[in-house]
C-alpha cells in the first residue's frame, strides 16, 4: 500500500469517526429539544422536594407560534410551486406545469399537512425531510346493473365497445319473461 493510499484511508476513517461523534451529539440535541417541547425538564432541572413542579413550555409555545407565519409563507397562496418560462414560447407550458404540480401536491395529496410536518420537524429536530415519489397504478372498479331493459343493456354494451378495452362486461344474465308472469300471478 502506498503512502498516499494509507493517508487517504486514514483520512476517511477519521472523517467517519468525527461524523459519528457529530451524529451522536446531534441525536442528543434532538432528544433534548423534544423533551423541552413536551415540557420535560427533569434532565436539566430536576424538581426538588417541596418545590413547585410547574414547567414553562416556551419551546412549544415558540414553535407553535411560528407555525402559522411559516405555513403562510409556504402554503399561503394558490401556488406552492411555480415554473418560470425560459422564453415567450414557454409561457403556456410553464403555466400548465405550475397548475398541474400544484393540483397534484395540494389536491391529490395531503400537501398542506406534508408541508406542516416538514416545517415543524425542521424547527424541532433541526432537519425536515419529505420523501417524494411518483407511482402509477390502475384502479379497477365494478358496477352492477339490475333490471335493465333490452335497450338499456344495448346502450351499455355499445359504451363498452367504444371504450377500446377500458371496460368489459364480466357477466350478463337474462331473465326469463315466464318467471315474471308467475311472480305476478303469485302476488
Amino acid at each position: 500500500m502506498s503512502t498516499s493510499d494509507l493517508k487517504a484511508m486514514l483520512a476517511s476513517e477519521k472523517a467517519d469517526a468525527l461524523a459519528a461523534l457529530s451524529a451522536a451529539r446531534l441525536a442528543e440535541e434532538r432528544a433534548d429539544a423534544m423533551d423541552y417541547y413536551l415540557g420535560d425538564m427533569r434532565k436539566d432541572m430536576p424538581a426538588q422536594d417541596g418545590r413547585s413542579r410547574a414547567v414553562s413550555t416556551d419551546v412549544a409555545d415558540t414553535i407553535e407560534g411560528l407555525m402559522p407565519s411559516l405555513m403562510d409563507i409556504f402554503a399561503g397562496s394558490d401556488e406552492v410551486v411555480r415554473f418560470e418560462p425560459v422564453g415567450p414560447e414557454d409561457e403556456a407550458a410553464a403555466q400548465q406545469e405550475t397548475d398541474y404540480v400544484n393540483h397534484v401536491f395540494m389536491q391529490q395529496n395531503p400537501g398542506f399537512m406534508t408541508l406542516y410536518s416538514f416545517v415543524k420537524d425542521a424547527l424541532l429536530s433541526k432537519v425536515g425531510i419529505v420523501k417524494v415519489w411518483w407511482e402509477e397504478r390502475e384502479e379497477e372498479s365494478r358496477e352492477t346493473y339490475y333490471d335493465l331493459t333490452d335497450d338499456q343493456f344495448a346502450l351499455l354494451a355499445q359504451a363498452v365497445m367504444e371504450s377500446n378495452g377500458a371496460m368489459k362486461i364480466v357477466e350478463h344474465t337474462a331473465r326469463d319473461p315466464a318467471d315474471d308472469v308467475r311472480t305476478k300471478a303469485m302476488t
